[in-house]
């Protein structure tokens, strides 16, 4: 494993918790040796698919904690750091350090939003401050955060060296394109979050992926990043992943509801979401259960 480079499939891997939004370790680590072993690139913990911002902190610090010692030297590792307010983040960036974490994740605080060029660079800022070393990788997640990261903030903060990698859930293409002709050629690499726009991504220039069905399916992601430049075959995988976003990621509520059922259904964790977010209701896991016999999860060398 290169430490110093990221790409390829990130997993925004789903955190597992008990009734108390406790986190299942066992589950977890279950499911994180599963994704090591099938062969992604690396793992997202603490993102918005792994409800880092919902944990208590001390149950932050214990995902965190786990999601290390199951991949470190394995894989890539990217720690998520979102919260309120700069010191929030900071604090996390702190507890990322001592464990030994190389890379960690920042967008945009929240509630009260920083949305000003200002704000923002001030939130960046000090947050590369604190560092130690670590890769800082900025998060464009505005359905999220309520807030965009300008593509003048994304240039001006790779022009002053503090990041070189981003991720990029906006579902906006036009953004996402912009971002790779103005920031690109400063040395910015652009991951993609939107799964319907995988294959778009990656023929544009996309760095790698961080897909969140990719929790259960992650060889068809893997299959999609090694098919990169071949038009046709990116069509044919495309059509699969669609399917799975349709299908499986249905909660009209919440969408994360769907990725941990559908994770459950595999053998790992209970499904449940963290308080107060709305657990799939019987008739949708009906409509899960009936997909995923007609059209089984694709299997991988190694799963």
């Amino acid at each position: 494993m290169n430490s110093n480079e990221l790409a390829g499939i990130i997993v925004p891997v789903i955190t597992p918790v008990d009734g108390q939004d406790r986190v299942d370790e066992a589950a977890y680590r279950a499911l994180l040796r599963r994704l090591i072993k099938v062969g992604v690139h690396g793992v997202f913990a603490g993102g918005s698919a792994g409800e880092g911002p919902l944990l208590v902190f001390k149950e932050w610090e214990r995902m965190v904690t786990v999601a290390f010692e199951e991949c470190n030297g394995k894989i890539h590792l990217l720690g998520g750091t979102m919260d309120t307010s700069t010191r929030r983040v900071v604090e996390r960036i702190k507890v990322l350090a001592q464990i030994g974490y190389q890379n960690f994740v920042v967008a945009p605080t929240f509630y009260v939003g920083a949305k000003l060029h200002s704000e923002q660079l001030r939130l960046f800022g000090q947050c590369k401050e604190h560092a130690e070393g670590m890769n800082m990788i900025a998060y464009n997640i505005p359905p999220c955060t309520g807030s965009i990261i300008p593509i003048e903030v994304m240039t001006d903060m790779t022009q002053r060296g503090w990041i070189s990698y981003c991720k990029d859930s906006s579902q906006d293409m036009d953004y996402f394109r912009r971002l790779l002709k103005e920031a690109g050629p400063l040395g910015l690499r652009i991951f993609l979050g939107t799964e319907r726009k995988a294959s778009e991504a990656l023929l544009a220039g996309a760095v790698g992926l961080v897909p969140t069905s990719a929790n259960f399916e992650p060889g068809t992601f893997l299959a999609a990043y090694a098919a990169r430049t071949d038009k046709q075959e990116l069509a044919r995988l495309q059509k699969r992943i669609t399917s799975l976003v349709e299908n499986l990621l249905l909660a009209p509520r919440m969408w994360l509801a769907g990725v941990k059922y559908t994770v459950s259904t595999t053998g790992f964790g209970s499904g449940r979401v963290v308080s107060p977010l709305e657990p799939l209701s019987a008739e949708e896991k009906q409509k899960i259960d009936t997909f995923l016999q007609a059209n089984p999860l694709a299997a991988f060398p190694g799963d």
